[in-house]
C-alpha cells in the first residue's frame, strides 16, 4: 500500500468491517478482462462463502480461474468542498485476495449456506438441507491470501 498512514492491519478491525459489510463485491478475471459483481456472502472468521446458480457466467469464469478479490466496505460518506478537485471521501474498506473453490462435501455445503444465512441474521444454524436443495446451488469456499485495510477518517 503507498500511503502507509491508511493502512489497517488490526485483526479485529478488519472482521468488523466484512461481519457489518451487507454486499460484498468480487472482482474475477476473464480471459483478462474483469468482472465484478455484488454478493451476499457469509464470513466465520477463516473464509468467506458465497452461493451461486449452478451455471452462468460466474461459474464458467470461476473453472477457468479460481484467484478472486473481494472488497467490503463501511462508513463511506463524500466529502464536499467548493472546489471539485478537493472532494473526497471517508470510508473504512477491506480487499480480499484468494482463491474460490467449490464445496463438494455436503455437510460442509450446508456449514457454507448456514454462514451466509447467519450473515444476515438468519437463524439457520440449526437447518439441514435437504440432498435436493444441495444440488441445486453451488458454494464457494474462499481460501484468504492476503487482507488489506484501508481508512481515510
Amino acid at each position: 500500500m503507498r500511503r502507509k498512514e491508511k493502512q489497517v492491519s488490526d485483526i479485529n478491525i478488519l472482521h468488523n468491517v466484512i461481519d457489518n459489510t451487507k454486499v460484498c463485491r468480487i472482482g474475477l478475471v476473464n480471459d483478462n478482462l474483469p468482472y465484478v459483481i455484488p454478493l451476499s456472502f457469509g464470513f466465520d472468521g477463516d473464509y468467506i462463502y458465497f452461493h451461486s446458480a449452478t451455471s452462468g457466467e460466474k461459474v464458467e469464469i470461476l473453472k477457468k480461474n479460481n484467484n478472486v478479490c473481494i472488497e467490503f466496505e463501511q462508513d463511506i460518506s463524500i466529502i464536499e468542498h467548493e472546489k471539485p478537485c478537493r472532494w473526497g471521501a471517508h470510508y473504512l474498506t477491506v480487499v480480499v485476495h484468494g482463491t474460490a473453490d467449490i464445496i463438494i462435501d455436503p455437510v460442509e455445503k450446508s456449514y457454507g449456506l448456514n454462514q451466509i444465512f447467519s450473515h444476515y441474521k438468519v437463524d439457520a444454524q440449526k437447518y439441514l438441507f435437504s440432498a435436493e436443495e444441495l444440488k441445486s446451488v453451488l458454494v464457494y469456499k474462499v481460501t484468504p491470501k492476503e487482507i488489506i485495510g484501508k481508512v481515510q477518517a
